[in-house]
């Protein structure tokens, strides 16, 4: 096997078990925006617009430490469900103030890092401790969203070529 890295293309994986959102619209974004107290990345948004939420094609991202993660979609953008429950989980989860969960499944989390700045970094979040006294170790994946899925990948299966009767 080897690691094929996103480099731009087909962002979202077609057919996907997870329904997108509603298609957005400048007014949606607003509203979500508003609601979380942010102003979004424009290369999130960017992918976003194309397809509100889903399956990613690329659906794993490499650590500092060469270590990898699942990250096996985006939740879509919407006040009510997905990234809009940024707030609920945070308090729900004991998760730090100044995020915006992207997805997660309650023991890790992907999120962008509004603390220090306003340009979001991107962290992934693992609960080492149970969900009663949840002790959050944090993991930075990159200072914002395109260097983020420039992590991203997939993996590959090595082609064998023959020559001379003999695999390579």
């Amino acid at each position: 096997m080897s690691l094929d890295f996103y480099q731009g293309g087909s962002f979202w994986k077609v057919p996907s078990e997870y329904k997108p959102g509603v298609p957005l619209t400048d007014q949606r974004i607003t509203e979500v925006e508003q609601l979380l107290g942010v102003s979004l990345p424009k290369a999130y948004l960017r992918y976003m617009l194309e397809q509100n939420g889903g399956e990613l094609a690329y659906r794993y991202v490499l650590f500092e430490d060469g270590e990898a993660a699942i990250i096996p979609y985006l939740y879509e953008m919407d006040t009510a469900s997905g990234v809009g429950m940024s707030p609920l989980f945070l308090e729900q989860f004991g998760l730090p103030a100044g995020l915006v969960l992207l997805t997660g499944d309650f023991d890790s989390w992907l999120a962008l890092d509004y603390r220090q700045q306003t340009e979001p970094e991107v962290i992934y979040l693992t609960n080492e401790g149970d969900l009663v006294s949840a002790q959050w170790k944090e993991y930075r994946l990159a200072p914002n969203f395109e260097e983020f899925t420039a992590k991203l990948f997939r993996r590959s299966p090595l082609k064998e070529e023959k020559k001379g009767g003999t695999a390579e």
